[in-house]
């Protein structure tokens, strides 16, 4: 199994403050991340003065001011970012962020972005599809969110994506369920193998919106390459985010586990391991003899049985021993022997 690429999202749960989300950085290092996202935007460019705030924003944010409002406060200055990106790349950190707007990708791409991470809400927008699809650059990857999508947008997403120039194994699809945090009953696992039908020759990751970091394990069982988690280091901070993130003990925990659901998945085919090949003798049972038998006498369900260990005639040879005659004599418990055994 590959190693499983588990992304910390620190999106705008740095709530626009610098030296918190540098702080988010060094501890998602800590706990054992291969990367960290952040998310760059506009907030003018991004939402409208008229666009309503969804359900669950309401509730962590309030309804005093709009989602325009609300977002302005969660801005990255570019130059920010840029000295963000590069002390997570000094920590050995793969570093990337989401750009919600034109003028965003335009800035990544100018500053050499290579990961291009679509998020959920942009997978029916046109012209920003076309702009990240035509982007040249080394070492491309693109990562396309699917909360919210049908399979048949999903195909037109990335048919968009590869007719202005992405090419097939340049595309890792993540399945999402966009709602923070989502519940149990609508993370839908199962929809992972869905995609994995739909699109064979594409990879497939998980973005993980769920409370702790279970789901996170279970996608990870399914021969996933990816995790997405956001992150943050408080859950009862300010901001739209926090609650629906994992704090610094769930990543670990995230991370820890994910690494050992790795070494549990060992290869796709059912084999004898050395531990067990040593368990075998003690574990499995052989013909003994259940009294003492004479030499000459007949084996017997009467006289015959089977007991551990298993370092003598297999049970499965069970009806080529009964009706033979015993070679020798045997003890009760002794192993039976015989000529062509």
């Amino acid at each position: 199994m590959s190693k499983i690429l588990i992304i910390a999202e620190i999106g705008c749960n740095h709530n626009g403050n610098y030296n918190l989300a540098r702080e988010m950085v060094a501890k998602a290092k800590e706990c054992g991340v291969d990367g960290v996202k952040f998310q760059t935007f506009n907030s003018e460019d991004l939402i409208s003065r008229y666009a309503p705030k969804a359900p669950y924003q309401e509730i962590t944010t309030g309804t005093k001011d709009t989602q325009l409002e609300m977002t302005k406060k969660l801005e990255l200055k570019g130059d920010e970012y840029l000295k963000l990106k590069e002390y997570a790349s000094s920590l050995g950190l793969i570093v990337f962020s989401t750009p919600f707007d034109l003028k965003s990708i335009d800035f990544l791409n100018k500053n050499k972005q290579s990961v291009w991470k679509i998020p959920s809400g942009e997978i029916t927008n046109l012209p920003y599809l076309e702009k990240i699809g035509s982007i040249e650059c080394d070492n491309k990857k693109i990562i396309l969110s699917t909360g919210m999508a049908t399979i048949q947008e999903i195909k037109t997403a990335i048919d968009i994506l590869i007719k202005n120039g992405t090419k097939e194994d340049e595309i890792i699809i993540l399945h999402c369920t966009t709602q923070y945090p989502a519940e149990d009953e609508e993370i839908n696992l199962g929809a992972i193998y869905d995609l994995k039908n739909n699109f064979p020759k594409f990879k497939i990751g998980f973005s993980d919106h769920s409370r702790g970091y279970i789901a996170a394990l279970g996608a990870a069982a399914m021969g996933i390459c990816m995790i997405e988690k956001h992150f943050t280091l408080d859950k009862n901070m300010q901001g739209p985010d926090h609650k629906a993130s994992a704090d610094p003990q769930d990543l670990m925990l995230l991370c820890q586990n994910v690494r050992r659901i790795e070494k549990m998945m060992g290869s796709s085919k059912k084999i004898v391991t050395n531990s067990e090949e040593k368990n075998k003798i003690a574990a499995r049972k052989s013909i003994v003899a259940k009294c003492a038998i004479k030499k000459g006498e007949l084996l017997t369900l009467e006289n015959i049985t089977t007991k551990r260990p298993g370092n003598g005639i297999s049970p499965m040879s069970w009806y080529e021993v009964l009706g033979k005659k015993a070679h020798c004599d045997f003890e009760e418990d002794e192993l039976i022997t015989m000529e062509g055994f």
